[in-house]
């Protein structure tokens, strides 16, 4: 296993489990302190424990809740001094009609997708514009792009997202804190499974070239890409990793 992340200090938001939990394992194995965070302190530190790096930490933190973010980085820079990189990985997509849509289901994924987003790299910024480095990557997804059916708040969150990612790149490059964002299909997890019927995902699967859903570990080697020195000049995108999905549009 390379170990193209050693020494590196990692913050991976919803890393408790599934997908954000691979992430961490995966930048862990390449050397990597990784902070765990998750609204449970118990099961991030049970996640935190499966990882290769002893030095990492977890810690509760629920994204769309500023004091929660606020202290997590505190927390971060009194142990490390430092923030190499952040992943902001939290989400939820509930699918729902637009037409059953109520504003609680609206503001719910607002608070956890977008702002969520927002109030973790706002707590985590000033560690990076001091020490001028870092990187950001955030998971957004195709549903940020071309809309997702029963997924207006998410495909409006995810979609948030993305300008985000743009507007933020543009002012932080010369700070030499590269920001990007990945665009995942539909990956095969618990939550996945729980959220879409049967039926639907095997119509994704009908349209996707690639021939099938997307694994945890698509996204792995890209994210640990946009967390090292390869991908400096590397400013403001959004790549896609979903299969062939987007590239029909």
């Amino acid at each position: 296993m390379s170990r193209i992340q050693e020494g590196k200090v990692i913050v991976v938001t919803g890393s408790s489990r599934g997908i954000g939990l691979s992430i961490a394992q995966k930048l862990s194995e390449q050397g990597a302190n990784i902070v765990v965070m998750g609204r449970y302190i118990d099961t991030a530190q049970a996640a935190c424990d499966t990882l290769a790096t002893k030095d990492s930490m977890a810690i509760r933190c629920d994204v769309s809740v500023e004091e929660d973010t606020l202290a997590m980085a505190e927390a971060v820079k009194e142990r490390y001094g430092k923030v190499d990189a952040l992943i902001n990985n939290a989400g939820i997509f509930p699918v729902k009609l637009f037409a059953d849509m109520t504003l609680k289901d609206w503001n719910q994924v607002m608070a956890i997708d977008l702002t969520g987003t927002f109030l973790v790299t706002k707590a985590i910024y000033p560690i990076m514009a001091e020490q001028k480095s870092g990187k950001i990557v955030n998971v957004a997804s195709v549903a940020g792009r071309i809309g997702g059916f029963g997924l207006s708040h998410y495909s409006a969150s995810k979609g948030g997202v993305i300008a985000f990612t743009k507007a933020l790149a543009r002012e932080c490059a010369r700070l030499n804190i590269q920001v990007n964002a990945v665009a995942p299909g539909i990956v095969e997890t618990d939550m996945a499974k729980a959220n879409f019927p049967a039926f639907s995902l095997k119509e994704q699967t009908r349209q996707t070239p690639a021939g099938r859903l997307g694994r945890e570990e698509d996204l792995t080697g890209v994210i640990s890409f946009l967390c090292s020195s390869d991908s400096d000049y590397i400013v403001g995108q959004v790549i896609a990793v979903d299969g062939g999905y987007t590239m029909i549009g």
